[in-house]
């Protein structure tokens, strides 16, 4: 296409919009972005006339011409040849011409983008220059005075205001074309007033005050019309006619325009025109004016007459009215009573009410029209009219499921029902005039919640909707007439529930027990009352007949209350629950005012020496005292406090806090003559642990692994050895479970009871079988995948606390994970709080080193990287063929071993390829690290999860000539002993442990770095790791390093753990969920890109 001579301009949308109506413009804008305006030229002999094809809908392609004007700005003529266009051509361009215009208006930008784009910088230098011209031109320029005057002429019944304005320095002119001034602005030109007076609109400024605030109304009026006409189907002629608003000296006012005005004139006085006649000086003043209302008689009828003269409303709704020389600005009572008064006086100057009328006029209106003037009414009408005021009361009783309410009405001597008599004795003398207006209201209000009259009475026999009335009619009927209540009634017919107050105390055989001392309900209605509220009622009624509003009422406690203690409906005054319910009733009682407790002095005790152990008055057996650190006390008084009300717990101290040693005073404590010994249940590895913590800080405890073979664990178990303490493993009692379970020990400890997170597991269900006096669990994280996790735990320590799995599910972990239902979370946590004892290092051990963890990204290297795509590129294919062939939930172990391959090979790709020797980034960052380290001093320990890993980083040692130890999951449990002694001595600098094998139960302070080589699916696995080394007795700061390899699956895994940390950190700190746990859409995720 060849271009048009010389310089051009560019056509604006809002040309384009001007011709064409809105439905065209958005198709023809969608015709040009879709790209279906083809062969575009110019006209050789006139380069102002264009032709084009356009793609329509179907196959065809219509042609279409367009005509510019001569600077190329606008639109001169056009014309297509398909069918709307010829059909409809008064509706304006169709969407084809506006197609072909945008795709004129690209060529347009791109010819003058092409003409400019060499001077486009020195423009912007001329533009800043030219600014800051005329901001300098208008600090000089004197500012311009704008002076108003407001017109206001009244025509058939109805008001118009407009603006006029006198504009200039120190002599002003009538700015007599409003518009045309608008417009000289825009464009930045002189635009001349009159001879006198040529003002250039580019340096004008106008004088502080009014005079700026006037000019800002009329600039935001003319941008508000010119915003407004693009959006109207007829714009194209609305836009050719010119403003709506600005009519050569007039700015014509809306409602909020006129408002916009008066609040800026405020007190300052101007000019007001009335019918084009009357000139005067008037001010605005907020208030109610002083209106006066005549009430002749004439021949018995009435005449009123509003006796103010010159009454004028500036606006419908009667908001400003100007009387005198003052423009109102009245308030909206007063504005909403004049406004019927005006209609009225709108097309007489005198208002007639028939004589059969005037007992209604002022029993009705009268009152009305006294709200808002003085009204004189004739002497006449006093004597003969009496009017008298009306003293109603109601009476309310029950009628079947509703209420019955019948009415009495006092006019000075006159009692009477207004439902069995319409009608005052009549008087020779005078006429009686009823308050109709009250009357009226008490009628209405009736009427508004459907009663019906019946027997003299106003009657409301559906429940539901005497709810309503009761609750939003009654209050308003109490302002108008005395309200009384049958005696049947007794109190208010509706209130709100109030506290409940429930009495606990603790029975002699350890049972919690509630009652409802001084309550106007039992159980068996606080159970209906929140039947009621769980189906979302508003109400709830009594046996007795009256409402309790539950809209608004805060049961959420008490709903609690109920769902978690599991009331039922009973006979009896008062209810027994098991003990462990007491520290939830307690915590829900202390957090919600909706629920108060009459506690008993036992009851106290019981919560006191569980929340605050570090106050108990329990005695530390005298050997280890100076032994155990002060939280270790507070954790041996809570585990005694415990198990003192036959209660269990879960001891959650951070890794390395000495969970063992708390447990072993607590033995050496309780122990007692011819008890049962306790049992302790821990991994394999640390089995032996125990017997060697026992020895060394309470070897007067006996102490037995229960190990060997079958013959042998069942001869250990069969003879009474006096034993106080039997240690053995998950492995092993599940195997002898039918031997232990006829055995009664006086204790059970569960060592890393995340061993029995999965409750369909033999470990769980082998445990719980066990019957001891006494039921704990020790471990770090007793959340790593999901809070069923916990609840499993707590069915061992407390079965039946957190109800069933299914209830469990349904009631907590459904709510919290999935719709993140803080109410949900807040309640779990109040039952599991109390018997959850946490401290982390941090807070108790101040003076333990400082940990610095810290993140070692590494590059794959160039045929590692190469091998990682490919079989990333594969992993996908299977993946998507995989949820093809057995969709999502049965792909689980598929999906597993893929990401586990793409995990081995960010490690090192010769893991599983035999032949492969093109290096991994990750080894040699490993092996760089591991040199500076043991050269510097420090002592490593390295996790891997791949124990083929660790052979190949042990090859890699071996190369480098650096010792190390090496642990996985087959060393012997007592050569792991030895193992760990010996490091911590200070054999090797190097420490190769299994993460699965060593991340638990070993005390490996001898060292001051950990590498994490691969990064796990669970990083409270890998904390617990971290914590071998970090943990009570290091003496000096520990690094930890985890290796990520840039660019894979380990990436994203990363970001995965770090996003769906937050749940399990609200519950207890730390855990986190593995894969099974991710969404469809998270793992999706993984295979969508590296």
């Amino acid at each position: 296409m060849r271009s048009p001579k010389g310089e051009t301009g560019v056509i604006r949308d809002i040309d384009i919009r001007s011709l064409a109506n809105d439905a065209s413009f958005t198709r023809g804008s969608r015709y040009y972005n879709n790209s279906q305006v083809v062969e575009l030229q110019q006209k050789p002999l006139d380069e102002r006339c264009y032709t084009a094809k356009v793609q329509g809908s179907s196959a065809a392609a219509y042609e279409v011409e367009v005509e510019l004007t001569q600077d190329r700005c606008h639109v001169s003529d056009y014309c297509c040849d398909c069918p709307a266009a010829l059909r409809s051509y008064r509706e304006g361009a169709c969407k084809h011409v506006v197609a072909v215009l945008k795709a004129i208006q690209h060529e347009q930008s791109l010819q003058e983008e092409g003409n400019q784009h060499a001077a486009s910088g020195m423009r912007l230098f001329s533009f800043f220059s030219r600014e800051a011209e005329r901001e300098e031109k208008i600090g000089d320029a004197e500012p311009l005075q704008l002076v108003p005057r407001l017109c206001v002429i009244r025509e058939y019944g109805n008001v118009t205001c407009w603006l006029e304005f006198r504009i200039g320095y120190e002599r002003l002119y009538v700015l007599s074309h409003i518009r045309n001034f608008m417009l000289a602005v825009r464009e930045g030109t002189v635009e001349s007033i009159n001879k006198s007076l040529q003002i250039d609109t580019r340096r004008m400024s106008f004088a502080p005050g009014l005079s700026a605030e006037l000019w800002q109304l009329l600039r935001t009026a003319w941008e508000d019309e010119e915003s407004l006409l693009t959006y109207s189907t007829y714009f194209r002629s609305s836009y050719a006619a010119g403003s709506q608003i600005f009519e050569g000296k007039r700015f014509k006012l809306s409602p909020g325009t006129l408002r916009r005005f008066l609040s800026i004139m405020g007190e300052e006085p101007f000019e007001f025109v009335l019918d084009g006649l009357q000139k005067r000086e008037v001010h605005v003043q907020k208030g109610n004016p002083d209106l006066s209302i005549e009430v002749e008689e004439r021949q018995q009828s009435g005449r009123i007459s509003l006796a103010t003269e010159g009454v004028i409303p500036l606006n419908v709704a009667c908001s400003y009215v100007l009387v005198e020389d003052t423009i109102y600005e009245v308030e909206a009572d007063f504005a909403r009573g004049l406004k019927p008064l005006m209609e009225g006086f709108r097309a007489a100057r005198h208002l007639k009410i028939p004589a059969a009328s005037m007992g209604d006029f002022f029993g009705r209106l009268l009152p009305e029209l006294e709200k808002i003037a003085k009204v004189h009414v004739a002497p006449a009408f006093l004597e003969r009219f009496e009017i008298l005021p009306l003293s109603a009361e109601v009476f309310i009783d029950y009628y079947e499921d509703g209420i019955a309410a019948r009415l009495k009405y006092h006019y000075a001597g006159y009692d009477f029902n207004p439902l069995l008599q319409a009608n005052l004795p009549a008087e020779k003398e005078r006429i009686i005039v009823r308050d109709a207006l009250t009357e009226h209201q008490i009628e209405h209000l009736f009427r508004q919640y459907r009663f019906e009259i019946k027997k003299g009475q106003w009657v409301q026999p559906d429940e539901e909707k005497t709810y309503d009335f009761l609750t939003e009619a009654l209050p308003q009927l109490a302002n108008i007439a005395d309200v009384y209540y049958s005696e049947i009634f007794r109190k208010k017919p509706v209130q709100s529930l109030g506290k409940v107050t429930v009495g606990v105390s603790i029975s002699d055989d350890n049972m919690l027990q509630l009652s409802m001392p001084k309550q106007a309900f039992d159980f068996d209605e606080l159970l209906d009352i929140l039947a009621s509220y769980r189906l979302k009622r508003r109400y709830h009624r009594l046996k007795d007949g009256t409402f309790v509003t539950l809209g608004e009422q805060q049961l959420g406690a008490l709903a609690d209350f109920v769902e978690s203690t599991g009331l039922k409906k009973t006979d009896s005054d008062s209810v027994e629950l098991p003990l462990s319910r007491a520290m939830y009733v307690d915590a829900l009682a202390r957090e919600d005012e909706g629920l108060r407790l009459e506690r008993s002095r036992r009851f106290k005790e019981i919560v006191r020496d569980i929340k605050n152990p570090a106050d108990a008055d329990i005695e530390v057996p005298a050997c280890l005292k100076g032994v155990l650190r002060d939280y270790q006390v507070t954790g041996f008084c809570w585990l005694s406090a415990l198990a003192s009300y036959g209660l269990g717990g879960i001891l959650a101290d951070d890794m390395g806090l000495g969970k063992t040693l708390q447990v072993i005073a607590f033995l050496l404590a309780h122990r007692e003559k011819d008890a049962p010994p306790a049992l302790v249940v821990a991994p394999t590895s640390l089995m032996y642990n125990w017997l060697d913590e026992i020895e060394r800080f309470a070897p007067q405890l006996k102490a037995s692994v229960i190990a060997g073979s079958k013959k042998e664990r069942e001869a250990a178990l069969a003879v009474d050895g006096g034993y106080d303490v039997i240690v053995t493993t998950y492995n092993m009692l599940k195997r002898d479970i039918a031997l232990y379970e006829k055995q009664r020990f006086s204790y059970c400890f569960l060592d890393e009871a995340q061993h029995i997170k999965n409750p369909s597991t033999q470990n769980a269900k082998a445990v719980k079988k066990l019957r001891t006096g006494g039921y704990f669990a020790l471990t770090g994280t007793p959340i790593e995948n999901t809070l069923t996790e916990l609840w499993s735990i707590f069915d061992f320590l407390m079965p039946g606390y957190l109800f069933n799995h299914k209830l469990f599910k349904q009631r907590f972990e459904v709510p919290i994970v999935r719709a993140k239902d803080g109410h949900a979370m807040k309640n779990l946590n109040r039952h599991v709080a109390p018997f959850i004892l946490r401290r982390l290092k941090k807070d108790v051990l101040k003076e333990l080193p400082d940990k610095v963890e810290s993140r070692m990204v590494n590059e794959m290297t160039a045929k590692q990287a190469k091998v990682y795509t490919a079989y990333f590129v594969q992993a996908q294919k299977e993946f998507a063929a995989e949820l093809k062939a057995h969709g999502f939930g049965e792909s689980r172990i598929k999906i597993l071993a893929l990401l586990t391959r793409l995990r081995q090979i960010a490690c090192d790709p010769s893991l599983f390829l035999e032949d492969y020797d093109g290096g991994s980034g990750k080894l040699d960052m490993l092996e760089e690290v591991v040199s500076e380290a043991v050269e510097a001093g420090h002592r490593l320990l390295i996790f891997s999860q791949f124990t083929s890993m660790l052979q190949r980083i042990a090859s890699r040692l071996d190369e480098q000539g650096l010792e190390y130890e090496y642990l996985d999951g087959q060393t012997p449990a007592l050569e792991r002993i030895r193992l760990v002694k010996d490091f911590n001595a200070g054999s090797q600098p190097v420490f190769l442990i299994s993460l699965k094998a060593g991340g638990t139960g070993l005390n490996l302070t001898g060292a001051d770095m950990v590498i994490h080589y691969d990064p796990w699916w669970n990083p409270a696995v890998e904390d617990q790791a971290t914590d071998r080394a970090y943990r009570i007795g290091q003496k000096n700061n520990v690094q930890v390093l985890k290796f990520i390899t840039k660019d894979t699956i380990e990436e994203q895994i990363y970001t995965l753990q770090q996003r769906k940390k937050a749940l399990i950190d609200q519950m207890i700190q730390p855990g986190e969920n593995f894969l099974t746990q991710l969404s469809e859409e998270e793992i999706r995720a993984l295979f969508a890109g590296r």
